[in-house]
């Protein structure tokens, strides 16, 4: 079976209160993502130096280890003793520097909080969203800090199949329950084959669930994860995902990232990306496969 690692994680902290979520979630469930190693990364854009320019390096210098030291604290007050951890405070772009330290350092997950009413615009978890090498995973300001049911949409595709193996990773070092979402649709016109559309409806389930029998096989899944198939109907596969999160109280939704590729930017799915900037309080975890992208991202990186 593809394994997927999660062993060494980048966790961007941003100095808000957003922090003490990010911190909360992770402290608790970095052993059942696998993780073996964090990077506590904080980058900030203006340092306030107030002394004159030709004293400025040492300025910065100092502004910097102060920052740490504060964070140092911080991260104190959260037990991450069975990880290596390392905090990390760099001068730039918040972006563009965890971009480049993922690259870089070949991290397996990148973790941040993703804000509904606190301090900033979401700008920068947006950017590193579509940008990201590698998995990504936002912790959500008004989360339940639990981690007893996981969910994964699936549509049989490769990325859906990514996605599923990493729920398998987290599964197995955590108590947590992993099952399934299928959505399927009615074609149009089904009235011109003298059918109900219930009656249709219940065709097209069958058909999703030789389907899902033949993705657990090929993917080689273990046939133990339910799979809750339902039409779609005239409602969107987003509302259907976190309505059924919320009655199977999900703590967490797994999704794989169909990237796309253009001259200028690495692109999430619309899908995915529609399912980490909804309104919503349930952690969201994107699974991007290895080494995709990454040429494309280097250069641009490099520019």
């Amino acid at each position: 079976m593809t394994k997927v690692s999660f062993k060494k994680a980048l966790v961007a902290l941003d100095a808000t209160l957003m922090d003490g979520f990010v911190l909360e979630y992770v402290s608790q469930f970095y052993k059942s993502f696998g993780i073996e190693e964090i990077i506590f990364l904080h980058a900030i854009k203006e340092i306030d130096t107030r002394i004159e320019i030709d004293g400025y390096a040492d300025a910065e210098t100092n502004a910097l280890d102060e920052i740490k030291e504060k964070l140092t604290y911080k991260i104190g007050q959260y037990d991450f003793k069975d990880s290596r951890t390392e905090i990390v405070v760099k001068h730039g772009s918040p972006a563009g520097i965890i971009l480049r330290d993922a690259v870089e350092f070949s991290f397996d997950l990148i973790v941040m909080g993703r804000k509904r009413s606190l301090e900033g615009s979401g700008i920068v978890s947006s950017h590193i969203a579509r940008k990201s090498p590698t998995s990504i995973l936002f912790v959500t300001q008004n989360m339940n800090p639990s981690l007893r049911n996981i969910l994964v949409p699936v549509d049989f595709s490769e990325h859906s199949s990514l996605a599923t193996h990493a729920g398998v990773t987290i599964e197995e070092h955590s108590k947590a329950k992993l099952s399934l979402i299928n959505i399927y649709d009615v074609p149009l016109g089904y009235y011109k084959m003298g059918k109900t559309y219930e009656e249709f409806a219940e065709i097209m389930e069958g058909h999703a669930k030789n389907d899902f029998d033949l993705f657990l096989k090929s993917n080689d899944i273990n046939t133990k994860y339910p799979c809750h198939f339902t039409v779609r109907g005239s409602n969107s596969k987003i509302d259907i995902v976190f309505e059924y999160a919320l009655e199977s109280r999900s703590d967490l939704i797994i999704i794989g990232s169909q990237g796309r590729t253009n001259a200028s930017a690495v692109l999430l799915g619309s899908f995915a990306e529609k399912m980490v900037f909804r309104d919503t309080d349930i952690p969201v975890l994107i699974v991007k496969k290895e080494g995709e992208n990454m040429s494309l991202l280097q250069a641009l990186l490099s520019l």
